[in-house]
């Protein structure tokens, strides 16, 4: 994603400031940038520089939430003024290619979210926006949520590896050879959120396969949890907690439920047992793995900067 003559002048005087600016300098334009949103959290060091900022516009945009737009791409191109900013979630925001350009001249970042690029009506991201994400080594958690407005999210041109990534949250419309691009790149990933993507059940065992460090799955099928798909996290060897989410399809614990017996380090299954066949199967399952607790109530994963 090329940048403009005038935005990379803006970025030059900007980063030519950078280090002189501040920790209160910076906090006050951290300040002046999250008082758009309608919701926001600003990260400091120790020392008061800024590390992160959220900043997330998730309701309509009406009398609850007046005189809140969101960011815009002139907000974004002040980012270089936080010269240890490591983390950046933007929800919502009136935010464009442009703008989100400014992450390529952030080599520090080590959170991204991506969180409903299209939804705000000053927004104007298109599919290539995620390709500001190539060549970010440094990167520890990357979210790509509810993207559900854009044509499509252009994954697949993403092409650098991102070993660092430990926590990988796809909850967007993906097809299943996008998602598989994306985790190939990320092969260290320990917790996964896969949520609203297309995948086979021959394709989520490969993803067990190229991660085989993962702890945490979460897991929600587009079309409804299978037997098949149970079978598949044998190939998980190292996952402790899997969290299967809003599925109502009904299955048996014999060539159901049962294979995940077969799943060496679970410690946790996140279903409730309800008096249907899926709780007369894991009532079984409890009998057999007595070790394995079993409560619809969500591990949730903590970001490394304190969300």
């Amino acid at each position: 994603m090329k940048r403009a003559l005038p935005a990379l002048l803006f970025l030059a005087a900007s980063l030519a400031g950078a280090e002189n600016l501040s920790p209160s300098a910076q906090k006050a334009l951290a300040e002046t940038i999250a008082s758009k949103a309608q919701k926001s959290e600003i990260w400091t060091d120790d020392k008061g520089h800024v590390t992160g900022l959220v900043l997330i516009n998730h309701q309509a945009l009406d009398k609850k939430a007046p005189g809140k737009p969101g960011i815009d791409d002139s907000d974004l191109e002040k980012m270089t003024q936080f010269p240890r900013l490591t983390a950046l979630t933007l929800e919502a925001q009136a935010v464009g290619d442009n703008g989100l350009a400014i992450l390529e001249e952030l080599p520090g970042l080590k959170q991204v979210g991506f969180h409903y690029m299209a939804k705000n009506p000053g927004a104007s991201a298109s599919e290539e926006c995620a390709t500001v994400l190539d060549g970010k080594p440094n990167l520890e958690i990357l979210e790509i949520k509810h993207n559900f407005r854009m044509d499509g999210f252009s994954i697949e041109k993403i092409q650098t590896s991102m070993p660092k990534v430990w926590r990988l949250v796809l909850d967007t419309p993906l097809t299943s050879d996008q998602t598989l691009h994306l985790v190939r790149l990320c092969p260290n990933v320990r917790d996964l959120q896969l949520h609203r993507t297309q995948c086979t059940p021959e394709q989520l065992a490969e993803i067990g396969k190229l991660l085989p460090n993962l702890e945490v799955l979460w897991w929600k099928p587009k079309d409804g949890l299978e037997a098949a798909d149970l079978a598949a996290l044998s190939h998980f060897r190292k996952l402790r907690i899997f969290s299967p989410q809003h599925f109502r399809n009904q299955l048996s614990y014999e060539n159901g439920w049962d294979a995940l017996l077969e799943v060496p380090s679970l410690e946790r299954l996140e279903v409730a047992i309800k008096d249907d066949e899926n709780g007369t199967a894991l009532r079984k399952l409890r009998e057999e793995h007595p070790g394995l607790v079993i409560d619809p109530r969500l591990t949730r994963s903590r970001n490394y900067d304190g969300l």
